[in-house]
């Protein structure tokens, strides 16, 4: 969320009891400890120490050094934020500049936690289990990396909410018709065509969940065991939540709360572009040998225009005036 004003520190004001502030530093600390396994394993990939590696033949050198380094900076970012919250009085930072990483890493581990627990009672039921292992990774690689990265998203997300809550309370705690009052016309416009876009992408995805074959390749179908179809089916979830979630806030006839239409916005939208839009699209360019149709092609596309929508849109609403009526960041409360 963009910042209200010039200050580095937090805003005259603002809720950093001594309760927040000592849970937000736990859960701040947690979240860097999680970090490090995984921070670890990729740091001795990249130097090319192969532990926990069965074979990676079907990738170069130069191409696995690369991946590596860049998902190691990117859990490296994560770190740093999660530091960052375990400080008194939060980031001394502009918002933004905290919220942009923050909600990246909210789509991408958000999805991972929904999805990870659901593939793991998939395979206990009988179908394939991902972290049973594979000919690429050793069994205990997987429950090392994505245990963490439950943890580290729980964790982070926790500490991140309380932040916001303490910093823009008076915004996330606002009645949604006051805070729709604040959004220029052309943010709205933005958040509903973001919502019909992720509602759409959401229909394909719970389509190709429940075993739809239109728009996929044959390799791609082929892939398409259970836990592929679990991640589909979280990656809709989620999208369905964002759009719903944009929904109400374009709308703003709501006098609920803010903040949950809103978390569902960012978490939901954040997961759309980061799978779809930016992993997606990636492993298109890249993945030769399993390169996208058309039409999935234009699934990813969609969502990641609907993630820069909705950042475009939630920058120019949170740099409105205050919602009218909503109370001092000082005396909001959580009920």
């Amino acid at each position: 969320m963009a910042d209200q004003s010039a200050s580095t520190g937090p805003v005259v004001g603002s809720v950093d009891t001594g309760r927040h502030a000592r849970l937000r530093r736990r859960l701040g600390f947690a979240a860097v400890v999680a970090c490090l396994p995984y921070l670890g394993l990729k740091l001795l990939w990249v130097c090319c120490v192969d532990v926990g590696v069965i074979d990676r033949s079907g990738l170069s050198t130069a191409a696995w050094i690369a991946v590596n380094l860049v998902t190691f900076l990117m859990d490296a970012a994560a770190e740093v934020i999660a530091y960052w919250l375990t400080r008194p009085g939060g980031p001394r930072v502009r918002t933004w500049l905290v919220a942009l990483p923050m909600w990246t890493a909210s789509g991408l581990l958000s999805a991972i936690m929904l999805a990870v627990p659901f593939q793991l009672v998939v395979g206990l039921l009988g179908s394939a289990n991902p972290s049973a292992g594979d000919d690429f990774l050793q069994p205990w690689v997987y429950g090392v990396v994505y245990g963490g990265f439950i943890v580290e998203g729980a964790a982070l997300l926790g500490a991140f909410a309380i932040y916001v809550h303490d910093r823009h309370g008076s915004v996330v705690n606002a009645p949604v018709r006051a805070f729709t009052r604040r959004v220029p016309p052309a943010a709205r416009t933005a958040a509903a065509v973001a919502a019909g876009l992720l509602a759409a992408t959401a229909l394909a995805r719970f389509a190709w969940a429940c075993g739809a074959e239109f728009g996929l390749t044959a390799a791609r179908i082929s892939d398409m065991d259970s836990g592929a179809r679990v991640v589909q089916a979280t990656q809709a979830a989620l999208s369905s939540a964002a759009a719903g979630g944009l929904a109400v806030l374009a709308r703003g006839r709501s006098g609920y709360r803010v903040r949950l239409p809103l978390a569902a916005a960012w978490v939901g939208s954040a997961s759309a572009c980061s799978w779809g839009g930016f992993l997606g699209l990636i492993g298109d360019l890249v993945g030769a040998d399993h390169r996208g149709s058309p039409f999935m092609a234009a699934v990813y596309g969609a969502e990641a225009v609907a993630g820069l929508l909705v950042l475009g849109a939630g920058t120019r609403a949170l740099a409105g005036k205050p919602p009218r009526g909503a109370a001092p960041t000082d005396h909001v409360t959580t009920h």
